[in-house]
């Protein structure tokens, strides 16, 4: 009888403690904060599954865009920011890293990632920080890449392609270069009709302006931003190549329609929209407006291509990392959290919704060209990707960059002092900041 009561005593306490836990987990609520969006709230929609296996609340603070930068640096520097996951643009890594923000995840990232099904330079962009050194602060969250839309209607008819062979001599088609793609741009520059050959982001900021489109272009030529061992600039950012891919951008210019010069996301999606450009630059992220037809005139006759090559054919890597910050008091659960965001079964559903997932064998599966159109380039984008500094100067760097190419665009310097004073200014600023002690 005494071993009776024992029993049914452990299976109360057993019992008791079972619904302590699980009340505890009940009480726990992950708070993530990303730029506002439909990859947020999609992210807010999957989530209701990861809920539904743990037991853990989560909720999203969703930023405006504009103030993302400034907001999520904000909230971390204040160190008690009312976040437990964030998800920053991959060229913040190295300052959040820096600053002590975002928790070190090496080992939890080298006991739990198969990084043999994850595209190499995700995993470096979004999650490793110094390069080439083997430390984790994240994981991929949003994978994405800049490409190219552009008008089916006009590159397949007829009458088009007989005027286009007959100018240039080869047939109309979606350019394999960029020297295709500026030929392609004049034949389309025609501003009588109101139609332009192309718009590209133009605007002089270190974020969604000139310099992530550019770069796709620069690299294509073969220009390297520095000496990844030395840091020095002079001489690989304004190199013969780097110089010839400015060279490029300039002339690309005069086929932009008239104001360009300040263009950014918006600017170029309602360029597209509204059927003003043969081709228009854009994350392919950007899509869903693009073919929806209560915003596009031309939703059901737009197609997409990857940036094109020159020398080599590079695609500038976009997205975000997804990372937990320092503050946390449930990293425990940030963790699960992560590991259920990079599953397979999670992924497809991400893919499902017209999101790209960061999973080799999901690119590589046919299934995923079902599900967005710009599909396809996406495949053909992601084994390309390459991404500028992660470094915590990156602002300054891709400000100054920025502002000195819109100059040349504008006819204020020429191409070979635009590209020369970049690399003279981006070594001023890494040697104050001891980068060459």
């Amino acid at each position: 009888m005494k071993r009776l009561i024992i029993c049914v005593m452990l299976i109360i306490l057993a019992f008791a403690m079972f619904n302590a836990t699980a009340i505890a987990q009940e009480e726990v609520t992950l708070t993530i904060q990303w730029a506002a969006g439909a990859p947020m709230d999609t992210l807010m929609i999957l989530a209701e599954d990861f809920t539904a296996q743990t037991g853990i609340k989560v909720v999203g603070d969703a930023v405006p865009w504009a103030l993302y930068h400034d907001k999520m640096f904000t909230d971390l520097a204040s160190g008690r920011p009312g976040f437990d996951i964030v998800l920053p643009d991959s060229q913040w890594l190295g300052a959040a890293v820096e600053g002590g923000h975002l928790v070190d995840l090496t080992d939890w990232v080298n006991e739990n990632v198969d990084k043999n099904l994850i595209f190499e330079e995700m995993l470096r962009a979004y999650s490793e920080y110094p390069d080439g050194s083997g430390r984790y602060y994240g994981i991929p969250g949003s994978a994405n890449a800049l490409g190219i839309s552009y008008r089916k209607d006009l590159f397949e008819d007829p009458a088009e392609q007989a005027a286009f062979k007959e100018k240039y001599g080869y047939p109309l088609d979606v350019p394999q270069t960029w020297s295709q793609l500026r030929d392609i741009a004049e034949f389309f520059y025609r501003p009588e009709q109101n139609l332009y050959g192309i718009a590209l982001w133009q605007r002089p900021t270190a974020t969604a302006g000139v310099v992530d489109q550019f770069l796709s272009l620069f690299w294509a030529f073969g220009a390297e931003l520095w000496n990844p061992e030395t840091r020095r600039v002079k001489g690989y950012l304004n190199s013969e190549e780097g110089k010839a891919a400015a060279r490029l951008w300039v002339e690309l210019f005069q086929f932009h329609p008239p104001g360009a010069a300040g263009y950014s996301v918006d600017d170029t999606n309602v360029a597209m929209r509204k059927g003003m450009v043969a081709m228009m630059g854009t994350y392919f992220s950007f899509y869903p407006g693009i073919h929806n037809p209560d915003l596009s005139l031309y939703w059901d006759r737009i197609g997409w291509f990857p940036t094109p090559g020159e020398k080599r054919r590079v695609s500038q890597l976009g997205g975000q990392g997804m990372s937990i910050s320092a503050y946390t008091p449930h990293k425990e659960e940030a963790l699960k959290f992560l590991e259920w965001w990079l599953r397979e079964e999670t992924q497809w559903k991400w893919v499902r919704a017209g999101f790209f997932s960061p999973r080799v064998d999901i690119i590589e599966d046919d299934r995923f060209l079902e599900y967005a159109p710009p599909n396809e380039a996406v495949r053909a984008s992601f084994p390309v990707l390459k991404d500028f500094w992660e470094i915590p100067l990156y602002h300054e760097m891709g400000t100054v960059m920025a502002e000195i190419l819109n100059k040349a665009v504008l006819g204020q310097l020429t191409p070979e002092e635009a590209m020369d004073l970049v690399a003279e200014r981006h070594e001023e600023i890494l040697q104050r900041e001891g980068y060459y002690n």
